[in-house]
């Protein structure tokens, strides 16, 4: 009976420690508009890189050309009214278009892509100004065992006490 316990605790150890399919986190890098602006911050997609889960992107405030831009954070990815990843990139879009940013990429990969100058942040107060430059970089978190990882150490643990313990009471009964 005991074994039969041992064998069900295993197996379910190994069933929590089923790779967990993680989101990933971009962060951009050096990221340039025309005008001297830039783009700061994060987007998170699936494990796939197909949907876009997440956006905390902050454009700064600047001129280029008659145009007066001020400093918007794009932070809510129900917005995206055009997502086309790994491929192509992703696009955000407020309420009548008063303010939009576009993040082109050819493609995005596991560890970031290079944003193409293609891309580009809109606001009604100054029209559209290009990205110049920068890219997206995959946000390393440090490495803390996911809980699946836990579980299995802590099971382990707990099923090596159990042995010892049967084992000292069939030797003082012996």
């Amino acid at each position: 009976m005991k074994r039969l316990v041992a064998i069900a605790a295993a197996v379910a150890a190994l069933a929590a420690a089923a790779p967990a399919w993680a989101a990933k986190t971009f962060v951009l890098d050096n990221v340039t508009l025309q005008g001297g602006g830039s783009l700061t911050g994060s987007f998170t997609t699936d494990d796939a890189l197909s949907s876009l889960l997440s956006v905390n992107i902050t454009a700064s405030s600047g001129t280029f050309g008659p145009g007066v831009f001020s400093t918007f954070t794009y932070n809510n990815a129900s917005l995206a009214d055009w997502v086309s990843l790994p491929t192509q990139g992703f696009r955000i879009s407020t309420a009548g278009y008063a303010q939009q940013l576009r993040l082109d990429f050819f493609p995005l990969t596991a560890t970031g892509a290079n944003i193409l100058t293609t891309a580009y942040e809109y606001q009604n107060t100054g029209g559209a100004r290009a990205v110049t430059g920068g890219r997206v970089m995959l946000d390393v978190p440090s490495a803390v065992p996911e809980p699946a990882t836990w579980a299995m150490m802590i099971m382990g643990f707990g099923l090596a006490g159990a042995a010892l313990r049967s084992r000292k009471a069939a030797l003082a009964v012996a």
